[in-house]
């Protein structure tokens, strides 16, 4: 467990029936989970995992990653690098309009950490000019008298971040946070300027138990094993309300209307907060409880996802007494995935299962399997080619996933064959010459394959006579794609939806697709 004592939930104090409860009313719900934590007084009692992804994977944050840019300020402003109240004008004269506004001038670094900076809207520049642009975009409030949540914001921060002290957020937090509390190494993606700025707002991606570790650090107010490593920042200024949320521009309601702190948002529970990313990425923090529920999803359902821990795991925290030991035999947890009699793996279940906590292992829902041997048969040896192949995407852009940045739009695929096997067909693909294989189970469950470096999971059926469909999911997203290859005669259409139902955000990407004929 990395760190963490495993432990049993009704050890520290949690009925087992509420987080069953929570896992039935999220499935109830078409709630999408991939991974799952709950910590309490410190310990693991719960840590669940939905294949094909894994604790191990790198997971999109999304806007969980303004907590961390956030902790990075805090950090400078112990070590004297800043001052909260230092005007970001005078941090970036450079990067000023000719003749900024009073309240441009105004701004400080505490504005733009509880997005209060006087922006009514965000600019959508991401390019090479994009601080410039931020500072031109109009300061329509005074500073601190408008709530607007702002990305672009946090990148200044970011910046910021560079500017003091020379480093990118996550280089200046590796000594300070990630090292200390034995995480690994957290990427983030960059902006295009000359200093290619970490995009602090929404751009990083982290292991499970690195999730949860930041999470407790946030509960612990900054202590790390009895050692104070960030004083006088999540109780004093993160954790608690800086702006109000209720009735703002955005008409936040329920969770998202008790405000917001230094790139945290405040909880129903009175002194709760979270650090919160897009599509149900959460590090939930409960001090009353000394309680923490880290959760990787792909929803869009996030009032939901957090109405159930609010109505189902919630009341089942301290309604049982903390007198079990937790090493006494509780009820065996059965893992889905089977392992070898005598491994180390068997070992770890079975201790796992005398702690009696809840190390589970589900799948998400493949493909149901469906074959068509006629179909298969007549495409063995069929190579289909566009005679448009800047019209097509590559294969990054074809499966996309939320999360992502930077994906590649100069690749295209220009041919692709089948290749059917007893559980699995294999997709040859042809990009820019060099053929690829992309493997997906035909026996309701993923295969995993990788290319270029990047590892995908993927299922297929046919879904009719004349229509094969793949569900092909990037492991290092939150999402991927179903496609839809329509043979007609000699064509081969495609049609192809993400596998996450939005409306858009960020890290989401087109895909141009094209017809082929067989060859």
């Amino acid at each position: 467990m990395g760190g963490f004592v495993l432990t049993s939930p009704e050890a520290v104090g949690i009925r087992r029936e509420s987080i069953e409860e929570f896992l039935a009313q999220c499935r109830r719900k078409g709630l999408e989970l991939h991974r799952l934590m709950i910590l309490r007084h410190g310990k693991c009692c719960v840590k669940m995992t939905w294949a094909p992804y894994s604790e191990d994977d790198l997971h999109p944050l999304y806007s969980f990653s303004k907590s961390l840019t956030a902790t990075a300020i805090g950090f400078a402003r112990q070590e004297g690098l800043l001052s909260l109240d230092e005007k970001i004008a005078d941090i970036f004269p450079e990067e000023l309009p000719e003749h900024p506004s009073e309240n441009l001038k105004e701004c400080t670094i505490h504005h733009l950490l509880c997005m209060s900076c006087g922006q009514e809207t965000e600019i959508r520049d991401s390019g090479e000019d994009w601080l410039k642009h931020f500072f031109a975009h109009p300061f329509l409030h005074r500073p601190g008298t408008f709530y607007k949540y702002n990305t672009a914001g946090t990148n200044v921060l970011a910046a910021i971040i560079r500017k003091r002290t020379g480093q990118q957020v996550t280089e200046y937090l590796k000594p300070r946070l990630f090292e200390p509390l034995g995480m690994g190494d957290v990427p983030c993606a960059a902006l295009p300027d000359t200093t290619r700025t970490q995009i602090g707002g929404a751009g990083m991606k982290m292991r499970l138990e690195d999730m949860a570790r930041f999470t407790q650090f946030m509960l612990q107010d900054g202590m790390w094993e009895g050692k104070v490593l960030l004083k006088d920042w999540f109780s004093a200024r993160a954790g608690i309300k800086q702006m109000e949320t209720a009735g703002d521009s955005e008409g936040h309601i329920e969770d998202w209307a008790q405000g917001y702190g230094y790139q945290c948002w405040m909880g129903k529970r009175p002194g709760s907060f979270r650090a919160d990313g897009a599509f149900g990425q959460f590090g939930l923090v409960y001090p009353d409880l000394d309680l923490c529920v880290i959760i990787s999803a792909a929803t869009e359902q996030t009032q939901t996802l957090l109405d159930k821990v609010n109505d189902c795991l919630l009341p089942g925290v301290g309604a049982v007494s903390e007198n079990e030991p937790a090493d006494s035999k509780l009820p065996v947890e059965e893992a889905d995935q089977e392992t070898a009699p005598g491994s180390a793996a068997e070992e770890a279940d079975q201790e796992n299962a005398l702690r009696g906590a809840m190390i589970r292992r589900y799948a998400l829902p493949a493909l149901q399997s469906c074959r068509n041997p006629v179909r298969e048969k007549k495409l063995e040896g069929a190579v289909y080619r566009t005679d448009f192949p800047e019209q097509m995407a590559g294969i990054q852009r074809m499966i996309g996933g939320a999360g992502l940045f930077g994906v590649p739009d100069d690749r295209h695929i220009g041919s692709l064959s089948f290749d059917f096997g007893e559980d699995e067909v294999r997709l040859m693909l042809t990009e820019d010459g060099i053929e690829k294989t992309l493997t997906c189970a035909l026996d309701g469950t993923f295969a995993l394959s990788e290319i270029d470096g990047i590892r995908y999971a993927a299922a297929a059926r046919w879904r009719s006579l004349t229509k094969l469909e793949a569900e092909i999911r990037r492991l290092d997203a939150m999402s991927g794609v179903r496609l839809i290859f329509c043979f007609e005669d000699d064509l081969l259409r495609m049609d192809a939806d993400d596998t996450l139902m939005t409306d858009g955000g960020l890290g989401m990407v087109y895909r141009p697709l094209t017809y082929f004929r067989e060859a």
